[in-house]
């Protein structure tokens, strides 16, 4: 699919015979759609349409600027305006007129871009970001860590002082647990996604930024917030989304990791631990149920390993979230694992 295969898609009355058009498209499902053929700097430009001509001519005043204009060589008399009001009228009269944009999907609620594959890049979606204040509901399953200069993560500028990391991210930013990119990226997406109510994540290895503050600020569990000490120095903004703000009206978030080991001897190999103990609970009283066969896997060794690892990454993102709630007495977020009852199973512990 290509864009002008999808404006054909949703053409009006005026464009074909019969056409429904896209006034009354709620849900806008891309999973998997997004290529070369087809990016999101072309579903930008699906979610709105521009009106150039509908751009007042400019004054005549304005070709004085133009470099290639003869006036230049003769310097215009300089007219004093004898009041503020007269001035601020001769400034408008000249100033260039915005293009009309008229949204595509007024009615847009829901839209999946799950699974864009090597399509996928933040720097577009925050620039379509501000087409997106309509959304309810957004899947960004299996998307990769938020960068905006993924291909610059082991490129590097050398100075007389240091050797300085050319992107916002490095190599090792995941061993160095630094997420201030990926932070302040998810913070720019959710102050134009304000009244998300449902995010899946499914699939993402960097749940961590969903919660990752600098380490001069205290967590939301901490003496200082609970005891509320009205101390000089005060905490400073997270970089990363608000939830209590931004992203207050999220009601549910999946951050299920896409699968589900199934080898139980795997499990038991490994030290004690919470994750591998209720898991194999789960195990014998769900894994013969259908809709669960689906997504167990057969991996063994140190994929399960590696799995539980992540669950316990994910088990902490989600006491955060619930604990910045409460906190801020937020409504309560209803984190799903993808097994077992959310509410049950968001507990930090190996």
């Amino acid at each position: 699919m290509d864009l002008k295969a999808f404006k054909i898609l949703f053409q009006n009355e005026k464009e074909a015979e019969d056409a429904t058009g896209s006034e009354d498209v709620l849900f806008l499902d891309l999973t998997g759609l997004l290529d070369k053929e087809y990016t999101l700097k072309d579903l930008g430009k699906s979610l709105q349409y521009s009106f150039p001509n509908a751009a007042v001519t400019v004054t005549s005043g304005m070709a004085d600027l133009s470099l290639t204009s003869p006036k230049r060589k003769h310097k215009a008399p300089v007219e004093v305006a004898e009041s503020w009001e007269e001035e601020a009228e001769e400034v408008n009269a000249d100033a260039l007129p915005a293009t009309l944009s008229i949204p595509i999907f007024p009615n847009l609620t829901r839209l999946s871009l799950a699974h864009p594959g090597a399509s996928a890049s933040w720097a577009d979606l925050l620039a379509i970001s501000p087409n997106l204040k309509t959304l309810t509901h957004l899947s960004l399953a299996y998307w990769p860590r938020p960068s905006t200069t993924p291909n610059a993560a082991t490129a590097s500028m050398v100075s007389r002082h240091a050797t300085v990391n050319l992107g916002g991210s490095h190599f090792y930013s995941d061993l160095d647990d630094d997420w201030h990119e990926a932070a302040n990226i998810l913070r720019r997406l959710s102050l134009n996604t304000y009244c998300l109510k449902w995010l899946d994540l499914e699939g993402c290895t960097w749940l961590k930024a969903l919660t990752w503050d600098l380490p001069s600020n205290p967590s939301p569990t901490s003496n200082l917030i609970q005891s509320g000490a009205d101390e000089w120095v005060r905490p400073s903004s997270s970089p990363g989304p608000d939830w209590n703000a931004a992203w207050r009206q999220i009601e549910y978030i999946n951050l299920f990791q896409g699968w589900i080991p199934k080898d139980r001897q795997s499990l038991q190999n490994m030290p004690a631990g919470v994750v591998p103990v209720q898991l194999m609970r789960w195990l014998r009283e769900n894994a013969k149920r259908e809709d669960v066969k689906d997504v167990l896997g057969t991996e063994t060794g140190w994929a399960v390993a590696e799995w539980v690892e992540k669950e316990m990454v994910a088990r902490s993102v989600g006491f955060e979230i619930l604990s910045f709630r409460r906190a801020g007495e937020g409504k309560w977020c209803k984190v799903d694992f993808g097994w077992g009852p959310p509410e049950k199973w968001c507990v930090v512990g190996g």
